[in-house]
């Protein structure tokens, strides 16, 4: 009997043999890893090779494919830019903007504002636990700024203590105002920005750093860190505290934002916010507007005027990216019907179906990548383009560029292009009866009846597509046409528009007057240079030249009605009727002459409205048609002072035409013009206009300020440029869904072609017997033009479909115009259906030109 082997021994025998097992299944999982990539560095090799040597189709496919990722990159990056990238500040997320909900009129319409009244900021932060700080903000303003020598604009804006914890942000030099500057009559104290300590004081910020900002000198105590400019581009931050606080629930001056406490989702807050809203309305009624109040994330109310228009791009382009995929399936599909005698035979002779979809595959994922590679360099160039078509309505635009994540988005765009371009052409490569195959593979298969109907397929889903963008595109166009045709109520050429801001000071009366000395001033010299005809000011200019304050007036029953502030409360809830809402302009000079608004009623103003004089004002058409319907506005007195703490009231003396303000599209609003001589309160920033020589005025101007007022700022431009830039934003849109629209139809137009002469060569012995049993060319031009002329025709009644399905996506973006708008339609149908018919009559001419004589002898 023999003895077995000691219990340790057998233990290390038993270990031995199943390590040598388990080294020996390594092993052959690392020679099957091996084997795995050597066959795909062969199929690589080999998809190499089959590109090289149809240098044509390659270039063609990768260009087309290259379009498509180069449009959707492009875009892409402007979304993300935009809409997707984080705000630079700690926890973004958490930054809310915070909106009153009005009603400001009996029965009114509940209306958010996102200037908020002061008293009613106090109570949210006193019946709110939501909210880790409350801040606020007075409206960002334009202020003349020097450190020394001559001022230059730049933007301001007060700020509460706690803006700085809501943002989330510290002074990348310096330090936060102190406790003892945030009150009313401390010294002024600001911090600014980088591009302004650069411009102001040099690469460095001297420890004693002051600034004139207006009449007044400002301590700067420290500089924000770069790419802080928040409210849209402040360079200047000063204590809101130092503003004396309005104490009226229905004066909204100012703005909100706040940070959400550690574990308070936006629904609690929005809950929290809501609830004590209410009860501040259910406190004090009718003394404020506010019945309710919302809080929005900082990035969507950033982004929400932009957020739509870009979207809409984005999916435009989207749609190119899939007319150049479907352009390139179409290309390898007629490619693989070329081979098909190739693949049959070596499914003949054993290969494997999965083998052959690899090969096509990976040969595939070489083109696409290659697109890729051809469509980021383009996308860079298309960046560059939009960046260079900005329209300045667009925040965060100039962040936008080629980074990690638009590039991984190519790479995705590639590989979702080899998914449905390769796996199509892959597996419909490997469909055919291989008897069927085979027999005719002397005589260059057509692949099947079914593979040309699914090429067919999708040429009709390009020209479907196609015709999409391009109803797009005219009715973007017409939009912008119907927009161009209106008229705005004023001059949009031959004005020449002189910025200029004439600061305050700490005494009104003063600082008023020194106001009306230098606009009068200014206005009296450039009237006398040679070719000026006329000048006049305003403190809002049509066409965002200007701010454009609104207020809450009251008519009067006569002129002595109101003679203070306290007269208005007394009065109380009896007025309300009396109420209402209306823009507040302060003009000079010949203002109504210059910009060709129309005096429709009474008269403009003139030389007797002085200072002293019984204050008077102009109204708008839409300013009387909504306080006295068909009436006269003649005589009417107004008290309108809670726009500029004057509490006089007026008596209207004229009537004036509309103007449309903000964009040549908005409707016109009712507006009340006062003489600036009479309130100058609101005058400090005006836009000066000029009738004459454009460059003679704008190169005098500047000389003329400097010997009135020494280190005034003056930005010069004119009136065509300010109404240019109104238009900017349509005309972005228009450009780049024009541009889409016509690479789509060269695409498509493409596709035809493509398919039509493939068909065309493919067919020619039957063509040459045609031709020989005596059928005339222009039957055989007919015949291959038919076959177009189909593919027009169902891709027509595809694409009209869905541009009828898709009309509600487009209509916010229209003007004047209906997204089924007949002629649009129409118009875009008929192009599409010429050039797609005009494409297949290329190989019909050629396929008429066919020699019978030489086919026959070919057979």
């Amino acid at each position: 009997m023999r003895q077995g082997l000691p219990r340790a021994e057998a233990r290390r025998v038993a270990r031995l043999r199943f390590g040598a097992v388990e080294a020996a299944k390594d092993s052959a999982r690392d020679e099957m890893r091996w084997a795995w990539l050597r066959e795909l560095g062969r199929d690589v090799r080999h998809g190499a090779r089959r590109l090289a040597r149809a240098p044509g189709f390659t270039a063609l496919a990768v260009i087309t494919l290259g379009l498509g990722i180069a449009a959707s990159t492009a875009l892409f990056s402007v979304v993300n830019g935009v809409l997707l990238r984080e705000l630079p500040y700690p926890e973004p997320d958490r930054i809310v903007r915070l909106y009153q909900v009005n009603v400001d009129t009996p029965g009114g319409e509940a209306r958010r504002s996102g200037n908020v009244a002061e008293p009613n900021v106090a109570d949210w932060r006193a019946r709110t636990r939501s909210f880790q700080a409350i801040a606020v903000m007075s409206q960002a303003g334009v202020v003349p700024v020097a450190a020394s020598g001559d001022a230059v604009m730049a933007r301001l804006t007060p700020v509460s203590d706690e803006f700085f914890d809501v943002m989330g942000v510290r002074p990348a030099r310096g330090r936060l105002f102190a406790p003892d500057e945030l009150r009313e009559g401390a010294p002024g104290v600001a911090l600014v920005g980088p591009a302004l300590r650069q411009r102001a004081f040099g690469a460095e910020l001297p420890s004693n750093a002051m600034l004139r900002i207006g009449q007044g000198f400002y301590a700067v105590v420290g500089e924000m860190p770069a790419g802080f400019d928040f409210p849209g581009g402040t360079e200047i931050w000063t204590p809101q505290e130092q503003v004396a606080p309005s104490l009226s629930r229905t004066a909204h001056n100012v703005q909100a934002v706040a940070r959400l406490a550690g574990g308070v989702s936006l629904e609690a807050a929005r809950a929290d916010l809501s609830a004590a809203s209410r009860a501040v309305k259910a406190e004090y009624g009718d003394e404020t507007w506010m019945v309710d109040a919302a809080a929005v994330p900082l990035l969507e109310q950033t982004t929400a005027g932009v957020g739509p228009a870009i979207r809409l791009l984005f999916g435009a382009a989207a749609v190119l990216f899939v007319i150049a995929c479907t352009n390139v399936t179409n290309l390898l599909l007629a490619r693989d019907a070329a081979r098909a005698p190739e693949v049959a035979l070596q499914l003949a002779i054993g290969a494997s179906r999965w083998r052959i979809v690899r090969q096509r595959l990976v040969e595939t994922l070489l083109l696409c990548v290659s697109a890729a590679a051809v469509g980021v360099a383009a996308a860079g160039l298309a960046i560059r383009g939009l960046l260079s078509l900005d329209p300045g309505t667009v925040p965060r635009l100039r962040e936008v560029g080629l980074d990690w994540d638009v590039m991984g988005f190519a790479l995705v765009a590639a590989l979702l292009a080899t998914a449905t371009t390769g796996l199509v052409a892959a597996f419909r490569s490997t469909d055919g009866d291989l008897r069927e195959v085979l027999a005719d593979a002397g005589r260059s298969a057509t692949g099947g009846r079914a593979r040309e109907r699914a090429r067919e397929a999708l040429v009709v889903t390009q020209v479907a597509l196609t015709l999409v963008l391009l109803v797009g595109t005219a009715l973007f166009g017409r939009s912008f046409v119907r927009v161009l045709s209106i008229d705005p109520g004023y001059h949009t050429t031959g004005v020449v528009v002189l910025n200029l801001v004439v600061p305050g000071s700490s005494d009104p009366a003063e600082g008023g007057a020194r106001r009306a000395y230098v606009q009068e001033a200014f206005m009296t010299r450039l009237a006398g240079l040679p070719g000026v005809t006329e000048v006049g000011l305003v403190s809002g200019l049509p066409a965002g030249g200007g701010r454009y304050p609104n207020g809450q007036y009251l008519e009067m029953t006569r002129v002595d009605e109101i003679r203070s502030f306290e007269d208005v409360a007394a009065l109380g809830d009896r007025v309300r009727e009396r109420m209402g809402q209306a823009g507040f302009r302060v003009v000079g000079g010949e203002y109504f002459g210059v910009m060709g608004i129309p005096v429709l009623a009474g008269r403009a103003f003139d030389g007797g409205d002085t200072a002293n004089a019984p204050h008077v004002a102009v109204v708008s058409r839409s300013f009387a048609e909504a306080r006295w319907p068909g009436r006269s506005p003649l005589g009417r007195y107004i008290q309108f002072g809670n726009m500029d703490g004057d509490p006089r009231g007026f008596r209207v003396v004229g009537m004036v035409g509309d103007v449309r303000e903000l964009t040549p599209e908005s409707e016109p609003g009712p507006l009340f013009y006062v003489d600036y001589r009479q309130r100058p309160g609101q005058a400090s920033q005006v836009s000066v206009v000029v009738s004459g020589p454009a460059p003679d005025v704008m190169a005098s101007a500047p000389r003329i300020l400097r010997e009135i007022s020494p280190g005034l700022p003056l930005e010069a431009g004119t009136i065509d440029d300010a109404f240019d830039a109104a238009l900017r934003g349509r005309r972005f849109n228009l450009v780049l869904i024009a541009a889409f629209g016509v690479a789509a139809l060269g695409l498509a137009v493409l596709g035809t072609y493509g398919l039509v002469s493939y068909l065309v060569a493919q067919r020619t012995r039957e063509i040459g017997i045609r031709l020989a049993l005596g059928a005339a060319p222009s039957s055989v031009v007919r015949l291959v033009a038919a076959r177009g002329a189909r593919l027009a025709g169902a891709g027509l009644i595809v694409g009209l479909g869905a541009s009828l399905l898709l009309t509600g996506i487009v209509r916010g973006f229209l003007f004047a115009i209906s997204p089924t708008d007949p002629l649009s339609l129409v118009s875009v149908a008929a192009v599409t259906a010429a050039a797609v018919v005009l494409a297949s009559l290329v190989p019909a001419w050629r396929a008429a030109r066919i020699s019978p004589t030489d086919t026959l002898k070919g057979a």
